[in-house]
């Protein structure tokens, strides 16, 4: 009796700090292990550490999961059936319409852009008092959306863009918590709480997609498709357009892949280079050798190596998107444990790239590890910051491109400095921002 309620009153207390921040509730003895078994609420949970294991949810035998409910109910009320969402035939046919708008070919472009958007940004920070504070995951935040909206939509969102960032900052504060519900099994058609008090962020947001679209329908274009315009012109084998609201959802899908992730590794970068000096000091060496004091372009991409490590380190450390759920469709046997149908799986991407097996060190800052020769070395389902397989995050080589390019252009010219005694605490929830943000004081860098 006594036991049963000591496991009792632990369960309870595990799910609470999961809810409050996921990855604090993760043992220590994870980053050991390469499959746990946990029984939670009466429900078996297979928690998936290792590269083997990874592949095999994600790539060798996808077939067999499906993305879980409790990543449906955190997702579908704001992007509806996108992409993130979809399962089966419409997945299918909506990432093959998706799939042209980040195609290698559109880099170019995209990188031109980008090094506009980024000039605007630093040229205001020119305007301002040197010394001045900013909480930089809020600047990139506002950056990234711009950037996005521009090259996908060609919508410059301007001063539209803070009501976006204030409605998705609304709507994490309701859906971006481990609910209780989902643990336990609950029907998703049950109305959670959560549900009303995000549906208001949800009608902020929508009212800028709304106009993003009407634009998009306003436009005549012949020269060139923007993801917009593949929306808008897809035609189904009868005929018919994509409905408004499906394009409405792939648009949110989109926006949301396309700015939080990159914003989010921008701000712990900065914060990861001044904690670190020397590695701050290579990183700025190469900017300016490569860009020397101009916008950069797609052509200095492949010679900022040491930058894409830093970017490529730092989404190891703090990787965005800290876990991926999938419930399985099939029974399935994962390094020889039996996986029933219906049983929920987890993988961690905070827990895996810190894991005592695969990486020396894991807890230290070393971009080295993503710099020719000891890049070759990484064990590739170790490393998932874009997830894996089929689900593979769409806009992977984009989204690296743009961290590389933003980064060097605001470390060349700035520095990024903590205020004093600031608190710094990982946060997982929707994604994994820094708990209390990340004020930091923004000077002109010297020659």
């Amino acid at each position: 009796m006594l036991s049963t309620l000591r496991k009792t009153r632990d369960m309870i207390r595990h799910l609470n700090l999961a809810r409050d921040n996921m990855i604090a509730a993760w043992p220590k003895s994870y980053y050991r292990r390469e499959l746990i078994v946990e029984n939670i609420l009466g429900r078996r949970m297979f928690i998936v550490n290792s590269p083997a294991g990874v592949q095999q949810v994600m790539v060798a035998r996808a077939d067999r999961y499906r993305k879980s409910p409790s990543n449906e109910q955190a997702l579908r009320p704001l992007l509806g059936n996108g992409l993130f969402v979809s399962e089966g035939t419409l997945w299918q046919r909506q990432r093959r319409i998706v799939t042209p708008s980040t195609h290698i070919s559109r880099l170019p472009g995209y990188a031109a852009e980008i090094a506009t958007v980024c000039d605007t940004m630093t040229a205001d920070w020119k305007r301002r008092p040197a010394g001045f504070e900013v909480d930089v995951t809020e600047e990139f935040t506002l950056l990234t959306a711009e950037i996005i909206s521009r090259i996908m939509f060609g919508f410059p969102l301007g001063e539209k863009v803070h009501e976006l960032f204030s409605a998705f900052a609304e709507y994490q504060a309701s859906h971006g918590r481990v609910h209780t519900a989902e643990l336990l099994g609950l029907p998703s058609w049950l109305p959670r709480l959560s549900g009303f008090r995000g549906r208001r962020a949800v009608r902020r947001f929508d009212r800028v997609l709304l106009e993003i679209m009407a634009a998009g329908h306003a436009r005549q274009r012949t020269d060139f498709e923007d993801f917009l315009d593949l929306l808008l012109n897809f035609r189904d084998d009868q005929g018919q357009p994509m409905s408004p609201t499906l394009a409405r959802d792939e648009m949110a899908s989109i926006f949301l892949a396309g700015h939080e992730t990159t914003a989010i590794t921008l701000s712990w970068a900065s914060w990861l280079l001044e904690r670190h000096p020397a590695v701050e000091e290579r990183l700025v060496a190469e900017a300016r050798r490569v860009l020397g004091s101009r916008s950069p372009t797609i052509e200095d991409y492949p010679q900022l190596v040491y930058t894409r490590a830093v970017i490529e380190e730092t989404l190891r450390l703090y990787p965005p998107v800290h876990v991926f759920s999938r419930q399985a469709v099939a029974d399935d046997e994962i390094a020889g444990t039996k996986i029933p149908r219906g049983s929920f799986i987890t993988i961690s991407s905070w827990v895996l790239h810190r894991h005592t097996l695969f990486w020396d060190n894991p807890n230290e800052f070393d971009p080295e590890r993503f710099v020719p020769p000891r890049a070759d070395k990484v064990e590739r389902f170790a490393y998932i910051p874009f997830g894996a397989g089929p689900r593979i995050c769409l806009g992977k080589n984009l989204g690296l491109m743009e961290a590389v390019l933003l980064l060097a252009m605001s470390t060349r010219d700035w520095k990024l400095r903590l205020r004093e005694n600031h608190p710094v605490e990982p946060l997982g929830r929707m994604t994994l921002r820094p708990r209390h943000g990340l004020p930091m004081r923004i000077t002109p860098r010297g020659a």
